[in-house]
Formats: structure tokens, C-alpha cells, sequence
């Protein structure tokens, strides 16, 4: 193989990486790994929107990308580590992408899902399948060029339409509702991956995850404040109702898997994949209450990660992929990034939101014990190849 041809391959696997939303410093350790199997010497330093590569081995050329920030494809990722794993000169190929109805469905079902396991009424559960076609039209408009602009306009799209449907009469929580619409765009994964990367010494790259993260909770909240806002000066004040709990006992076994099945969609996913994570999901949903050990609910947190985090790396290690792939489901459900949004609207509102009680001002605690409890994990693997599935 040339060397052209090699250097070719070996910045095109990284920007794959990078694309499927790998985090930047296990890009380094692929990439490496990589080229290694290619006889070849690379030095790599990734951040969240570039990746520098150095090829000592070639009269030390160095080659920059500038990187759009990354999106999640499980899918493209698990193919582009199928690749570094049975290297070969053919491309990393497409990732089977779901169709346009089986994305829309997905995100009509996660608003009443997350509302049904949070607990809320049911006219809400029920309002939550419109907004969710809502915020998928807007997904549909704000693409390419426009596609900063997504989480703003469909929060700000939410709010407007739930002031309105309030004015009509229909007995629904605002915020309550208005969040649910977007939890989607909450970066709870995002958060949790930036914490992750300071806790390894990635400074640079979870510094900007972290800025990144919190700009996007930013663009979230004050959409829906001024949809909200701007609607009650449209036709009158939203009359505020109590987020009570009126989910039957049975509805909660029935959403967490259209959550999952939904999230495994949007994340484009492979269906087996989905299949195996789902045992991820059940124990991120009702983990931290049934392996507290009877310490409370932040042990049981940390013991739930501990668990997501090793099963999730030995299905991969199993499989010969990784382990993100069947940890990403769990711990976006673990991850409270929706508490961060509650926190913050029940500090504006002085009062509750959820039929949770003080739910916003757990998401520190919950942070850190879910970061506490992956760097448990990770530490029963070797420090070589931690990252990597041989």
C-alpha cells in the first residue's frame, strides 16, 4: 500500500470516529491503534471540532482537520470499528440509516415516554405525542446550514404551542410538558462524556464538551421561557396546573422500552444492538432505587454505573465492538441533564415542576457519582487497552 494511500485511510478512520461522536481522547487510541496494525507510527491530539495528526514515520507531515461538532451514529461507529478490527482497503461503509417515518415516530414517542416515567397527567402524556411531531418538523427545517438553530426554535416552538394549549382550556403542567417536548436535545450524554474526559486528564476536550453542553441547555430554556412568554401576550396568561402524578402502575414497563427503542432510532442505532442494550436501560431506569444497598439513592447510582459500565464493556469486549454503543442507552436514562433544565425553571418559578420533588438540585451529586461510578468500572481493565476491544 502507498504511503499516500495509508495516510489516506489512517485520517479518514479518525474523522469516522469523530463523525460517529467518539469521544476525542479514545479517537487517539483508535487512530493509534490503527495504524499500528499498519506498521505505521501516528501521533494524534483530537479535540471536540479538530484533529491533528503527525506521521514521524513520513518525514513528520502533519496534517489538521477542522471538524464540525460531532453527532451520535451507533451504527457508523460500530462499522467503522468492525474496519479497525479487520483492516482492509476498502471504505468504512455506510451506516443503515431508519426511515423518515420510523424517525418520526421515535420522536413523538419520547416526550410521553419520559413523562410517563417522571410521572406527570395524563392530559399531558397524551398533548406530549403532538409536541413530539412538532419538534421533529422542526428537526426537519433546521438542517444543514440552519442546524444550530434546531434546539432554540423547537423550544421556542414548545413553549408557544403549549401557552396555547393552555389557553384552550386542556388542564396540562407548562413546564413540565415544555421540557418533555425537548428532553431530547437535553446533552445529558454530553455532560457526562465532558466530566468523563476531565477525569482522565482530557482537559482541553471537556472543557469545550462542557461549554458546549451548557450552551445548549441555554438555548433550550430561554426558548421555551420566550414561546411561553410570547404566547400569553398572544391570547392571555397560561393558567398554571400541578404536575400530579396520574400514571397507572403498569405504563411505566411499557414506556422505558419505546424509550429505548425510540433513543436507538434517533441515535440511528442497530436493531440487535438495541436489543442488547435494553438491559442497560432497565437498570438506568429503576437501578439507583434497587442497588442502593441501603445507603440512598446516590450509592445506588454509583453501583448502577459501576454495572451499566461493566456490562456494557463485555458485551463489547464480546462482540469485538465497543462499549459505548451498549452503554450510551443506560446512561443517557442515569444521566439527569433533564434535572439541570428543572433545576434551573424551578428556580425562575419558585416552585415544583415534577411530581418529583427537588429534582433539579440532585443533578450534581448524581454527576458525580455516575463519573465516580465509569472510572470504578474502567479500572477492573488493563490501562493498554481499556479502550479497545483486544
Amino acid at each position: 500500500m502507498s504511503e499516500q494511500l495509508l495516510v489516506d485511510q489512517i485520517v479518514e478512520t479518525g474523522e469516522t470516529l469523530h463523525r460517529c461522536g467518539c469521544a476525542p481522547y479514545k479517537i487517539a487510541k483508535y487512530v493509534n491503534h490503527y495504524a499500528r496494525i499498519h506498521g505505521v507510527n501516528v501521533v494524534v491530539q483530537a479535540s471536540p471540532t479538530a484533529i491533528n495528526y503527525q506521521f514521524p514515520d513520513f518525514d513528520n507531515k502533519v496534517i489538521i482537520k477542522q471538524l464540525e461538532p460531532a453527532s451520535i451514529d451507533l451504527s457508523l461507529l460500530a462499522n467503522t470499528i468492525i474496519r479497525i478490527n479487520e483492516p482492509s482497503n476498502m471504505a468504512v461503509p455506510e451506516a443503515t440509516r431508519y426511515s423518515t417515518w420510523q424517525t418520526m415516530l421515535a420522536n413523538m414517542a419520547i416526550p410521553p415516554a419520559f413523562l410517563v416515567l417522571v410521572g406527570s397527567t395524563m392530559n399531558a402524556v397524551m398533548m406530549a405525542f403532538l409536541l413530539g411531531f412538532l419538534v421533529w418538523v422542526c428537526q426537519y427545517l433546521c438542517r444543514d446550514d440552519h442546524k444550530i438553530v434546531v434546539e432554540f426554535f423547537s423550544a421556542f416552538v414548545t413553549g408557544l404551542t403549549v401557552s396555547l394549549v393552555s389557553y384552550l382550556g386542556i388542564d396540562v403542567p407548562i413546564w413540565a410538558l415544555s421540557i418533555a417536548a425537548i428532553v431530547l436535545f437535553v446533552p445529558g450524554l454530553s455532560i457526562a462524556n465532558s466530566l468523563e474526559c476531565l477525569a482522565f486528564n482530557d482537559l482541553i476536550s471537556g472543557t469545550c464538551l462542557f461549554a458546549q453542553s451548557i450552551f445548549i441547555l441555554v438555548k433550550l430554556f430561554i426558548g421555551i421561557y420566550m414561546g411561553l412568554t410570547l404566547g400569553d401576550n398572544l391570547w392571555g396568561a397560561s393558567v398554571a396546573q400541578l404536575n400530579i402524578n396520574e400514571v397507572a402502575s403498569w405504563m411505566p414497563f411499557v414506556a422505558l422500552p419505546a424509550l429505548s427503542l425510540s433513543l436507538g432510532i434517533i441515535f440511528n442505532t442497530r436493531f440487535i444492538d438495541i436489543i442488547y442494550a435494553l438491559p442497560v436501560s432497565i437498570l438506568g431506569m429503576w437501578g439507583p432505587w434497587y442497588l442502593d444497598l441501603g445507603s440512598g439513592w446516590i450509592v445506588g447510582t454509583w453501583v448502577t454505573t459501576v454495572v451499566i459500565t461493566l456490562y456494557g464493556t463485555w458485551l463489547a469486549k464480546t462482540l469485538k465492538l465497543t462499549g459505548a454503543i451498549y452503554i450510551v442507552q443506560g446512561i443517557i436514562i442515569l444521566v439527569p441533564g433533564s434535572r439541570v433544565l428543572v433545576g434551573a425553571s424551578e428556580s425562575l418559578l419558585h416552585e415544583p415542576i415534577l411530581s418529583t420533588p427537588d429534582i433539579g438540585l440532585s443533578a450534581l451529586l448524581m454527576f458525580s457519582a455516575i463519573v465516580t461510578g465509569q472510572i470504578t468500572a474502567y479500572s477492573f481493565y488493563s490501562q493498554k487497552n481499556r479502550y479497545l476491544i483486544n
